[in-house]
C-alpha cells in the first residue's frame, strides 16, 4: 500500500508498507520506484516478518534502497505504569503554526526555514484531525518534541515519531513524552498502543515496561531521483 504525504522532500513523508504479493508480483517494485521517480519523490519502504515474498528486501536493496533503520513491531494495553517521567519537563500539545515550527527545528536543528516549509504547511494542516503532535520543553527552551495518530475504530493510539535534541538526550524526554501520548489516548477511549521502535534506542526501553515484541521492521530508504 502506498501512503503519500504531500509529496514532500523529506521522505517519511512518503510510505509503502504492508506489500504482500507472490514471487512473480514482486517484479511491480519496478513500477513503485517509477512512480517515485517520476515525481523526484524520496520515500521509505517498510518490510516486516509479515511482507512477501521473502526476498522482498534483498530485491529493494538489489534496485539501490538503503536499509535506513531495523525496527521492532511493540504494542501495550493500555494504560502503562512504570514509564520514567521528568518532572521538569513541561508537555504541550501543538495547537498552532508557531508551536510546529518550534518542533520542526527540535525534529530537524540543522534545516533552515525554507527547508522546513513543506512539512509545516503539511503537518499543521493536520492539527485537529485524529493526528497530534507534542512539544517539551527543558531549561527555558524546545528540547523534545512526538506526534501520535488515534484509530478510533480500533480504539487505539500509534505512535508516529518522536526526537530529542542530541544534548538532552537521557533526561527522560522520550519516556515523558511516550507517556503523556498514551496518558492522552486513554482519554479518548484507546486501550492499546502500538508502534515500530528503533531497536537500538527507543525499543529496549520499552521493552522493559511492558510492551510485547511483535517483530522486526525494516525501513529501506529511496533517496530523491534527479531526472
Amino acid at each position: 500500500m502506498l501512503s503519500l504525504g504531500a509529496l514532500l522532500e523529506h521522505p517519511w513523508s512518503s510510505q509503502v508498507h504492508w506489500v504482500r504479493w507472490t514471487e512473480d508480483e514482486a517484479e511491480r517494485i519496478d513500477e513503485v520506484l517509477g512512480f517515485f521517480r517520476r515525481r523526484r519523490q524520496a520515500f521509505v519502504w517498510l518490510v516486516t516478518a509479515k511482507s512477501t515474498p521473502a526476498s522482498l528486501g534483498e530485491r529493494l536493496t538489489a534496485r539501490g534502497l538503503i536499509r535506513e533503520l531495523e525496527g521492532r513491531m511493540l504494542a501495550s494495553a493500555l494504560p502503562i505504569v512504570g514509564l520514567r517521567v521528568n518532572p521538569e519537563i513541561r508537555v504541550d500539545e501543538v495547537t498552532s503554526r508557531p508551536q510546529m515550527l518550534a518542533a520542526l527545528r527540535v525534529d530537524h536543528p540543522t534545516w533552515d526555514d525554507e527547508r522546513l516549509s513543506p512539512l509545516l504547511e503539511d503537518r499543521t494542516r493536520r492539527v485537529g484531525t485524529d493526528w497530534h503532535a507534542a512539544l517539551t520543553h527543558l531549561d527555558g527552551r524546545p528540547v523534545g518534541t512526538a506526534r501520535w495518530f488515534i484509530h478510533r475504530d480500533l480504539r487505539g493510539v500509534e505512535f508516529v515519531g518522536a526526537e530529542t535534541l542530541v544534548d538532552y538526550r537521557r533526561h527522560g524526554v522520550y519516556s515523558t513524552l511516550v507517556q503523556y501520548r498514551v496518558d492522552r489516548a486513554a482519554r479518548e477511549g484507546c486501550t492499546f498502543a502500538g508502534f515500530i521502535a528503533d531497536a537500538s534506542t527507543s525499543a529496549p526501553i520499552l521493552l522493559k515496561r511492558g510492551f510485547e515484541d511483535l517483530g522486526r521492521a525494516t525501513f529501506f530508504l529511496r533517496p530523491a531521483q534527479s531526472r
